[in-house]
């Protein structure tokens, strides 16, 4: 009760609004996740008094969480990389008009799931953590090999496909030094690569990026050139509740996983709401209708989302182990106020910690006031039109990326894996697998290594990754969600021959079709080649990845032959190419034209190709001019003049007089 009290004081509920509409907008910003929010927010709380520095981070941390459903939903960009799963469903909602009611829905999910992770900290945190330590490094392979699984399962486009992906993510989170053998591989020769990709430049490169270049394409139909989304249809919040309300599966599946998973050290709880998706569609009986806009994938989601924050504080305050890497960042700022996480926080720190707590309560109402309230204004972005939209995506992808780690290496991997996931789009691949490859990768690396060291020691290796409770449950859910993918793939084979019967000639064998598989095959195979010359630990799970990859693409070299003529309705027209590939020089270009350069000529670049071409609807060039001027000068202000972020600000030929 005394803690309660304390709680209502005003400086305390001060620090929590604040700490939770900055972490709103730290999640809504493409590029900046909540463990980059709370990491660049610690150093302000040096010169507060503990209490208040813990809540406004706690503040942060949740309302970061929630803030990337934001751009997920209005603009299919993920702004956390945990938010990958609300595009699923929130995009096809905004694009139906229903912008307004996704944002409701993520607001409200999002504030129940994380109550729930919040009491089951509160209530359960002993019971629960010793629960979770019974989870080592071979359950952390089977979660990592289960997420990846599920993310190919649900994800658009043939199973085969979405495992190619996986691999490729996987093997981009390869690159640069290993985090077990303290070695670099992968880096042919460059410095730049030895420090690895950076994970914000891989996600804003594969959903970001590619997003603004679909738009511009679609700018070339003269049905796109208006708008982006149809008229927003209206919503109410109280319908909206009865809508999240109405679907306590989909809440329960959501907040249980998010939990769960955020309790485990190390599992990586970007995969929580993957997980969550695929459950609440696994049980839901209108399965159809995932990917098109339902409401119970927006749901799980984001419910998932925000009981992984209460749940990665589960092990975090009882143990001292973060259940998540933003978990991670928070327990540096717990050990700056001098507060040591473990069994006597709650008696040394009582005051503290349970202030703390019921704040961490209190936020996910302060969340959902303030995220309903800014909902009216902030659907309105998602009828900005798309000549406008996508040079504003593409600027605020380079801001993003280059402001991680102040580095133009990541601009230009931004730039190169956007363009690569654009064109691989054209072939139906879906970037979420590649995301998630990435993103459980290392995890099931390590995973794998220390299995495989710890299983030796013990005297048998397939004991310690195959024996156990936990392991064949896990293996279990790995078996069943490939077998039913399997399944589900075989039936719409089925339903397809009905209507196009293949045929096997010598000529598809040597088609351009069964070409295009057939390049990346044979470049598999020498990258397979190559692994095989590095040291065990180095080549063990890429060589893995590069052997599932081979008979997956033999898999579709196969497909390709028996269906020669498959890809070529979503081949793009060459004017759309030349201005496409401009825009991409133009992006690439932040150490010659300077960041602001590069800005007003993408302001100005699109929406003028949209008026030349005679677009009904477009801007004038007057206003034209205004938008490119007036929005440069903004991001002028804001990165330069407050942030004062160290960007290239002037074209090189400036700077050569300078």
């Amino acid at each position: 009760m005394e803690g309660i009290l304390q709680l209502l004081e005003w400086h305390h509920l001060l620090m929590l609004v604040i700490g939770v509409l900055l972490g709103i907008i730290v999640g809504a910003l493409p590029g900046l996740t909540p463990t980059m929010g709370v990491a660049l927010c610690i150093p302000f709380t040096f010169s507060l008094p503990a209490t208040d520095g813990l809540i406004l981070l706690g503040g942060i941390f949740c309302g970061s969480v929630f803030g990337g459903s934001i751009p997920s939903i209005l603009f299919n960009v993920p702004g956390a990389p945990a938010s990958v799963a609300t595009t699923f469903d929130g995009y096809p909602m905004a694009q139906q008009g229903k912008a307004r009611k996704a944002l409701e829905l993520a607001t409200i999910s999002s504030a129940t799931g994380g109550l729930v992770g919040m009491l089951l900290l509160l209530f359960f945190a002993p019971i629960l953590t010793a629960f979770s330590l019974q989870f080592g490094p071979a359950q952390t392979l089977w979660i990592a090999i289960f997420g990846i699984a599920v993310i190919a399962a649900i994800s658009e486009g043939s199973i085969t496909k979405n495992f190619i992906g996986g691999g490729i993510g996987i093997l981009l989170a390869m690159i640069g030094i290993s985090t077990f053998t303290g070695t670099a591989r992968f880096t042919f020769g460059s410095d730049a690569l030895i420090g690895g990709l950076h994970i914000v430049a891989v996600l804003i490169g594969l959903f970001a990026f590619p997003q603004a270049l679909r738009l511009i394409e679609d700018l070339t139909s003269r049905l796109r050139a208006n708008h982006t989304m149809k008229t927003d249809s209206k919503s109410t919040i109280r319908q909206s509740f009865k809508d999240v309300f109405r679907r306590p599966k989909a809440v329960s599946i959501g907040s249980g996983v998010g939990a769960f998973i955020g309790m485990i050290p190390g599992a990586g709880g970007n995969i929580a709401s993957i997980l969550a998706y695929n459950e609440a569609k696994r049980f839901s009986k209108n399965k159809q209708s995932f990917g098109k806009g339902n409401k119970e994938g927006v749901i799980a989601s984001e419910s998932a989302n925000n009981a992984l924050v209460g749940g990665s504080l589960v092990p975090l305050l009882t143990l001292g182990i973060p259940g998540s890497p933003t978990a991670a960042i928070f327990l540096g700022g717990l050990l700056i106020h001098g507060i040591w996480p473990g069994s006597h926080l709650f008696v040394e720190n009582a005051s503290v910690a349970y202030v703390f707590l019921y704040s961490m309560i209190a936020a996910q109402l302060a969340l959902l006031v303030l995220g309903l309230a800014s909902i009216r204004f902030v659907s309105k972005l998602a009828h900005i039109p798309a000549y406008f939209m996508a040079p504003v995506i593409l600027s605020f992808c380079i801001i993003g990326a280059f402001t991680t780690q102040n580095s133009l290496f990541d601009v230009y991997t931004v730039v190169i894996v956007g363009m690569a996931m654009y064109f691989l789009h054209k072939f139906n691949f879906s970037a979420a697998p590649i995301a998630l490859g990435f993103i459980l990768g290392p995890i099931a690396e390590e995973g794998l290594l220390q299995g495989l060291q710890i299983g030796s020691a013990s005297g048998s290796m397939w004991a310690f990754f195959f024996g156990g409770w936990w392991n064949i449950i896990l293996i279990g859910f790995v078996v069943l969600t490939i077998a039913l993918s399997i399944k589900q793939q075989l039936k719409q084979r089925k339903q397809r021959r009905k209507t196009h019967k293949g045929s096997l000639h010598l000529k598809h064998f040597v088609s351009f079709h069964a070409s295009l598989v057939l390049f990346p095959l044979v470049l598999t195979l020498a990258g397979f080649y190559y692994v095989l010359q590095l040291p065990f630990e180095q080549r063990l799970l890429p060589q893995i990845t590069l052997l599932a990859m081979i008979m997956l693409l033999a898999i579709e070299y196969g497909k390709a032959v028996l269906t020669p003529s498959k890809f070529e309705a979503k081949l793009i027209n060459v004017p759309s190419l030349l201005f496409i590939s401009w825009i991409c020089l133009i992006s690439l270009s932040t150490n010659i034209l300077g960041f602001y350069m590069q800005v007003i000529l993408l302001m100005i670049s699109v929406p003028l190709y949209v008026y030349i071409q005679k677009k009904d609807g477009c801007a004038n060039l007057s206003k034209i001019v205004i938008v490119a001027t007036l929005f440069t000068a903004a991001m002028y202000l804001v990165f330069t003049t407050f942030i004062r972020a160290p960007l290239p600000i002037y074209p090189f030929f400036i700077d050569y007089f300078l």
